[in-house]
């Protein structure tokens, strides 16, 4: 499983994305995570049955606590796994901007998915082909 965290803004919203889950391991992190996070065990459970599936994703978001967990599960292609990511991001993006008041078609959102793109875009980079960062001599 491939992680990052990172915050958006001047610290206002934190958020970590996880992908290429597969496996009991991962998914008992997922479960972890998600349930240290307020997330009510029935969802949690729903989470890790969707994400136990190949091309599945799954965002969860606490509005008080300013953050989401964004995941994505192992994917058939990369052109899938990217899907998935894309797919999430718009949940995550809609989150934020509904919290703050923000029309989530607004140059604004626009903007504001820019920027958490930009962040995620290592992690994403390795997880869609971790053979193309190791022979550029880059680490995760």
């Amino acid at each position: 499983m491939i992680q990052t965290g990172f915050w958006i803004g001047k610290r206002d919203w934190w958020i970590m994305a996880s992908f290429n889950i597969s496996g009991e391991k991962d998914l008992n992190e997922v479960y972890r995570a998600l349930m240290a996070c307020g997330c009510p065990d029935n969802e949690a459970q729903k989470a890790c049955i969707v994400l136990s599936r190949k091309n599945s994703g799954y965002t969860f978001t606490d509005m008080e606590g300013q953050y989401t967990l964004m995941f994505a599960s192992k994917a058939d292609t990369p052109e899938q796994l990217f899907d998935t990511y894309d797919h999430e991001l718009k949940h995550c993006v809609e989150h934020i901007s509904s919290f703050y008041g923000v029309d989530s078609k607004s140059e604004t959102a626009a903007y504001l998915q820019g920027e958490i793109a930009k962040k995620m875009f290592p992690a994403v980079a390795i997880a869609v082909c971790p053979k193309c960062h190791h022979e550029r001599g880059e680490e995760r």
